[in-house]
């Protein structure tokens, strides 16, 4: 298949969301596909930093249910790759998340079901949020003949939790 017209990436301090940026920039260069890393509201050092031009440090409560990107600050060896590399910051809701959670679990027209937790899902929390905010969408260049790829980084992490939000466990997810 085609490559990606756009990635989106979770990004805590930064380290996996700088190694995917750099990986795609030594691959394709100019041509590589728009990159955009996403991080809770309460949790948005990345954004602010980009925002700044400098590391930006996020103080007070990091109180999110993407728990794996409850980060205050960006790493230093991550800011020197994404300050350049990434097109776009993203901080979202928990709801987003949560919601991303559910769509994942519910296969669809054919795609398979994916066992994702909170951080996991936050790739899919940001492009619903895009939906929510068009202008946005459209300073991306994100459309109905986009190709996004979504990078999971964890399923369920807490059972309990995954549960709650989804309504069934793993198994029974990927049983359906």
């Amino acid at each position: 298949g085609e490559p990606p017209t756009h990635v989106f990436a979770q990004v805590g301090v930064g380290a996996m969301a700088a190694a995917l940026c750099a990986d795609f920039w030594i691959r394709w260069g100019a041509r590589r596909p728009i990159f955009v890393v996403v991080e809770p509201l309460t949790a948005d050092c990345v954004y602010r930093s980009i925002e700044a031009g400098t590391p930006a440090v996020v103080e007070g409560s990091l109180d999110t249910v993407m728990a794996g990107l409850a980060c205050g600050e960006v790493s230093e060896l991550a800011w020197e790759i994404l300050r350049n590399g990434a097109n776009a910051a993203i901080a979202v809701a928990d709801r987003y998340a949560l919601d991303g959670m559910r769509l994942l679990a519910d296969a669809r027209r054919g795609d398979p079901a994916v066992v994702a937790g909170e951080t996991g899902a936050s790739g899919l929390a940001a492009l619903l949020a895009l939906r929510d905010h068009p202008a946005i969408a459209g300073t991306l260049r994100l459309d109905s003949a986009s190709r996004v790829l979504l990078l999971g980084s964890e399923g369920d992490t807490d059972p309990s939790i995954y549960r709650q939000v989804v309504g069934r466990d793993a198994r029974q997810v990927l049983a359906a």
